[in-house]
């Protein structure tokens, strides 16, 4: 429920003969229209006193329901739909979730709105995702005099097909039982070819989002339990386990490779010497691509000799689309409690990093802006990784996210695992279960060390 300053004008119950329910109640609340239909007049249960209990609440109570348009007082939450709903919860989650998150999240409870229509609705269009995405995603504007940022839920309607289809389809969050969360489930998992599996992180990171929205349901006595259904076994499972082995069977460069690849970014161009720098990070820190553009010069401890230390209290993210750089960019705090965490650096990245201060001439503030001031792109930080693989031989291009997961699988080989998961700021399980991959060269070392082991001849015992 929002507390902010709310306008609420109430108008006298209206009778539409032949209805069956003929009488209505309409208000509006900040701008937003509202209605109920009654099927008497006068009466307990009539439309006067509805209308009566409205307007004291009017003059008594300031939290009223963006959802249901109602106060607590009067609330009657068996009505409120899943496109509501889902609406109300990002409007209360939106300051807690970083921004990576909040992308996840509006993107899962568009599909949970969609694909929670009742049966045999029509097909929704595919600009309404989009539309759905606006309306689930606030503004951020800057306020005077402080000029400090603040988000801002517009009170513009959905386009009319799209309120008609809601209205007529979008059923109550209290009837999503057992038999139409399976239904949902199923829909949630295929892309939007209707044909194709998504990939399985996508399946579960879409599912988890739309379960956790439906707890906070059971919690305001929206819903009696939530009965998502467990995920079947057999083929489907199977062949999605064989996409997941492409990421499961990765193999990551070898210290040196990756030294390699770093130092064949930097070209004529200056912005290569960012993007080196950059990419030194997140190969050398296991920073995530978000942490690392948001470092500022007040966040790097680099002595003289030995080894450093990056703070890292807050991530970057655009909030359109998934790109790193627009005019509503984005800063808070990073993705998890975890991930507040000051990082050792070694020697190697402290060099880096003095040498880049110092050819930069940054004194304070951002660490990582383009010319312009903007700061980096996701697409050109690619392209610069791209073409280095190719100078360095290494035949998989990385990824910004690749050199995080490089960074994991080095510490995981050198130090305790629990120090390494410390470090890259998320749990053992976390790391071990996405991040560890294969590292170059180490299948050769391996053998050398197992032929001890297996080394059987009777003139070795």
């Amino acid at each position: 429920m929002s507390t902010r300053l709310i306008k609420i004008t109430i108008s006298k119950p209206t009778e539409f003969p032949g209805r069956k329910l003929p009488y209505a109640v309409r208000w509006r609340l900040n701008g937003r229209g509202y209605w109920r239909s009654f099927a008497r007049l006068r009466g307990a249960n009539g439309a006067d006193a509805f209308y009566a209990l409205l307007k004291v609440a009017a003059v008594n109570e300031r939290q009223w329901d963006s959802v249901t348009g109602l106060p607590p007082s009067v609330i009657i939450v068996d009505d409120v739909n899943v496109a509501d709903f889902c609406r109300s919860y990002m409007q209360d989650e939106w300051r807690r979730l970083s921004p990576s998150t909040r992308r996840s999240y509006v993107e899962a409870l568009s599909s949970l709105i969609l694909h929670s229509a009742r049966p045999g609705s029509s097909a929704p269009r595919e600009e309404w995702r989009t539309e759905l995405t606006a309306w689930l995603t606030p503004n951020h504007v800057i306020v005077p005099p402080s000029m400090s940022g603040e988000w801002l839920w517009s009170e513009d309607l959905l386009s009319r097909n799209l309120q008609s289809w809601l209205k007529k389809n979008s059923p109550s969050v209290a009837d999503l039982g057992k038999e139409a969360l399976y239904e949902v489930d199923r829909r949630m998992r295929i892309s939007r070819d209707g044909v194709t599996p998504y990939a399985p992180n996508t399946q579960n990171r879409l599912v988890t989002t739309a379960k956790t929205a439906l707890g906070v349901a059971v919690k305001k006595g929206l819903l009696d339990s939530v009965q998502w259904p467990r995920r079947d076994s057999g083929a489907t499972a199977k062949s999605d386990q064989r996409v997941s082995n492409d990421l499961d069977n990765m193999e990551v460069p070898s210290v040196a490779q990756l030294a390699a690849i770093l130092h064949a970014i930097p070209s004529h161009q200056p912005a290569s010497k960012l993007y080196f720098a950059l990419s030194a990070v997140c190969g050398y820190a296991g920073l995530r691509p978000g942490e690392a553009i948001a470092l500022e010069v007040e966040d790097l401890l680099l002595p003289d000799s030995g080894w450093g230390a990056v703070n890292v209290s807050r991530a970057w993210s655009g909030v359109e689309g998934g790109r790193w750089n627009n005019n509503d960019e984005d800063i808070a705090g990073p993705k998890t409690q975890r991930s507040h965490r000051t990082v050792p650096i070694p020697p190697v990245l402290v060099a880096i990093l003095a040498e880049y201060l110092e050819q930069s001439e940054i004194k304070t503030g951002p660490l990582f802006l383009r010319p312009n001031g903007s700061r980096p792109t996701q697409s050109n930080w690619v392209r610069a990784l791209r073409r280095a693989c190719g100078k360095a031989g290494w035949s998989s291009p990385l990824s910004p996210y690749g050199l995080r997961r490089t960074n994991a699988s080095h510490l995981t080989q050198a130090i305790p695992i629990a120090e390494a998961a410390a470090r890259l700021g998320h749990s053992v399980e976390v790391l071990t279960r996405h991040y560890v991959k294969r590292v170059s060269g180490q299948t050769a070392l391996s053998n050398q060390i197992l032929d001890g082991v297996f080394d059987l001849r009777p003139d070795s015992t």
